[in-house]
């Protein structure tokens, strides 16, 4: 549901194309998504994702390895640490390497052994870091030693790409929304027994986005029916753009995070924010105050 690294990459290759020759390794369902928003000066680099068990994934990148070497960047941006990315920084030889790491320090229902694994690669092989936020840097330089002068510290960017699907000027509703991937470090299992022990009759909590993180929550989920909206499903883009129009407030209840896509979407909107105070959130939510972008 909702944006991803496709999304933040995307606006990230057309901001650079001001200024560089861009080309733009994306998989192929998302050009069909992007594609239409993709500046016309950026080159695709359009290549199949595999699963970790696709084992064509090897010849696949493989492929994307040529066809980036081909292309003679003088420099590559990775911000992606999974096993095929992995093997796509290896068979890239020597090419100088910048690594956007969003969270330095991975969820708390992602921390596997191979997924930890993969992020050391993945930063080991770059030779300089982008963080999104001087919390997010003391923390990495504390994790991963690497000297601070090679740290880039740079706000998370905005996801104005789905305001093209925005309806026409509406008044916002009294909806309070969680959005996004519906894991336990999102909190959405607090959100929901804060609202159902707030006398709020008028108010609607909406919860969209796929996951497993209110399996627990049916005794509860039962007994706030008609209150309760939960879209556990993949989200469109038109349907996102609705929903951050409409929403009185837009609620980040999160355990733990580094940084949020969910809040460059709140901010493209214009949606009030209310946030935990983690990772990067408290530098770019200030009390009262504009969401800092």
């Amino acid at each position: 549901a909702g944006p991803g690294l496709d999304d933040y990459t995307l606006h990230l290759a057309n901001g650079l194309a001001d200024f560089v020759r861009v080309g733009y390794s994306i998989s192929t369902d998302m050009l069909d998504r992007y594609g239409g928003a993709l500046d016309p000066r950026v080159v695709p680099l359009p290549f199949n994702r595999p699963r970790r068990r696709h084992l064509w994934g090897i010849t696949e990148m493989n492929r994307l390895a040529k066809e980036i070497k081909a292309f003679q960047p003088d420099i590559i941006h990775t911000q992606n640490d999974g096993l095929w990315e992995s093997l796509l920084v290896h068979l890239l030889g020597d090419l100088p390497i910048v690594n956007t790491v969003h969270d330095p320090i991975k969820h708390i229902d992602q921390r596997t052994t191979s997924a930890l694994l993969f992020q050391k690669i993945a930063i080991q092989r770059a030779s300089g870091w982008v963080v999104h936020s001087e919390n997010l840097r003391k923390i990495f330089v504390q994790k991963f030693r690497k000297n601070s002068a090679h740290i880039l510290v740079h706000p998370h960017g905005i996801f104005d790409y789905y305001t093209r699907f925005a309806p026409a000027a509406v008044e916002r509703e009294k909806t309070i929304l969680f959005f996004g991937e519906v894991r336990h470090n999102k909190g959405a299992d607090i959100l929901l027994h804060a609202f159902d022990s707030l006398d709020l009759p008028d108010w609607q909590l909406i919860i969209a986005g796929r996951g497993s993180g209110l399996s627990d929550e049916n005794a509860l989920i039962k007994k706030m029916e008609g209150r309760l909206d939960i879209r556990n499903r993949y989200i469109p883009d038109a349907e996102v753009a609705e929903l951050f129009s409409n929403a009185g407030i837009v609620a980040m209840p999160y355990r733990h995070g580094s940084q949020s896509g969910v809040l460059a979407l709140a901010a493209a909107f214009g949606c009030p924010v209310l946030a935990t105070r983690v990772g990067s959130l408290p530098e770019l939510v200030q009390d009262r105050q504009e969401v800092l972008f």
